[in-house]
């Protein structure tokens, strides 16, 4: 694994993460929208239940969240770490930016104030250095 793919396990994992959230707030939405039966329709009483069929995948959903939260946590700490070990604080700033904060090239550059070319320059050589420490 090349020190870009093991950085950008955090970026993914942040994704799908915010995915999972994303889809987490879709089934609260229905699970509030779910309509009771009216007075005249009929209760089956051992029949699948839409409303907690709903309640059953938000909890499942919101465990896995949480798995993969402490995942990110435990592997962004460790990445933290690692960045630390460069000496150059510009690359340093650069790779937590990209890495950790999950920033943009854009959002990097006017952070720095580099040009996107600069900054990518910049990652590039951020990268060797870090592979030395990873």
């Amino acid at each position: 694994m090349t020190a870009k793919e093991y950085l950008n396990q955090a970026r993914v994992l942040d994704m799908l993460i915010n995915t999972k959230q994303s889809e987490l707030y879709k089934l609260r939405l229905m699970a509030t929208s779910v309509s009771s039966p009216s007075i005249t329709e009929k209760v089956q009483s051992s029949g699948d239940n839409t409303a907690m069929r709903i309640i059953d995948k938000i909890v499942d959903l919101q465990n896995e969240i949480n798995l993969e939260i402490d995942k990110l946590v435990d592997l962004k700490s460790q990445i933290r770490n690692e960045i630390k070990q460069i000496n150059n604080p510009v690359e340093r700033i650069l790779l937590t930016e990209r890495y950790i904060n999950n920033k943009s090239w854009m959002e990097i550059a006017n952070m720095m104030h580099y040009t996107e070319r600069q900054v990518h320059n910049i990652h590039g050589k951020s990268l060797k250095h870090f592979s030395k420490f990873h």
